[in-house]
């Protein structure tokens, strides 16, 4: 018969041929800093995170959020973050023309064919009153970052058809969760946002969408810094991790209870504004949107937002892993 003191020594060691390799593993994981926007446009490395699928890659990630992409390049440029989750935006092409160490390597939320999670709205008391986009010449739209952001590439998309151009309106630069107080304040007479402070400006009557951009394109997305674009397999990693993420939340698996949990962590928004919000579409394998890449590149050339004249190759803009 076996002693109740060989027993407990038997469970204990079996305990610790268990515990002491999970320590070994968390001890070989590497910190991995990201910059993200709190956004569902990043739904896909928020669902990495808390899913595990990044620590399952060998990585702890620490998060951090930021205003806009244009604030994270010289960030993840100069390695103090890895991963920048942001939008596209003047400032990641001027850092590239600089020879700043950081590029484009997976396109996120796409626009949908069905509702507006990124839209432009008029203020409820002009929409009201007739104000469309064909009259917006002249009047302040607010947006998240400045000429350069991709923020305003969307609304130069959304003038385009109505004979305007970025010139033609005046800029102000209202971070997301600023733009309630500065509908209210009628400090901007339009704001274009995204999902969910879309839904939430309507809900609260502040704001009315009159146009979005045009389905099918992305200008968000994921931003590697020399740490990962110098460690192939490290980036590889963290990309396989990331396609695995946007795999699950395609199709109806975006409204599983832990990835919404993920979204309302990381946009401190509730989980029922998220559900009631139009979503953006994700592809599996996070491909970029070489498209957008490019048009934004050209309509920033010729508004004379860029410090260059003449487009970089896509070669030096993105890396695929």
């Amino acid at each position: 018969m076996v002693s109740r003191a060989r027993f407990l020594a038997a469970a204990l060691g079996g305990a610790a041929s268990v515990a002491f390799p999970a320590v070994i593993r968390a001890q070989s994981r590497k910190t991995l800093t990201i910059g993200y926007v709190p956004s569902t446009l990043f739904a896909p490395v928020f669902v990495a995170v808390e899913r595990g699928y990044l620590r399952d890659a060998g990585f702890d990630a620490m998060l951090t959020p930021i205003v806009a992409g244009a604030d994270s390049m010289s960030l993840v440029a100069q390695g103090q973050i890895d991963i920048a989750a942001a939008a596209l935006s003047a400032a990641f092409y001027n850092a590239v023309n600089r020879g700043l160490d950081v590029k484009f390597v997976a396109s996120t939320g796409y626009q949908p064919r069905k509702g507006q999670p990124s839209a432009l709205l008029i203020r409820q008391d002009l929409y009201d009153g007739g104000l469309r986009v064909a009259g917006m010449r002249g009047k302040k739209i607010g947006w998240i970052g400045n000429t350069g952001a991709a923020s305003a590439y969307y609304v130069a998309r959304i003038l385009r058809p109505a004979g305007l151009k970025l010139t033609d309106i005046e800029a102000v630069n209202v971070a997301n969760p600023d733009q309630e107080v500065a509908l209210e304040r009628k400090a901007i007479d339009a704001v274009f946002t995204s999902a969910p402070f879309t839904e939430l400006l309507e809900q609260r009557h502040l704001g009315k969408v009159v146009a979005s951009p045009p389905a099918g394109i992305a200008a968000a997305g994921v931003f590697f810094g020399p740490a990962l674009l110098h460690n192939t397999a490290a980036a590889s990693s963290v990309m396989t991790a990331l396609r695995k993420a946007a795999s699950e939340i395609v199709g109806n698996g975006y409204y599983d209870g832990p990835n919404i949990d993920a979204y309302a962590k990381y946009t401190k928004q509730t989980i029922e504004l998220i559900k009631s919000a139009p979503r953006y579409e994700f592809k599996p394998d996070l491909r970029i949107d070489q498209g957008t890449l490019e048009d934004m590149q050209r309509e920033f050339v010729a508004d004379g937002i860029l410090t260059y004249k003449t487009p970089l190759n896509e070669v030096r803009l993105v890396a695929r892993f």
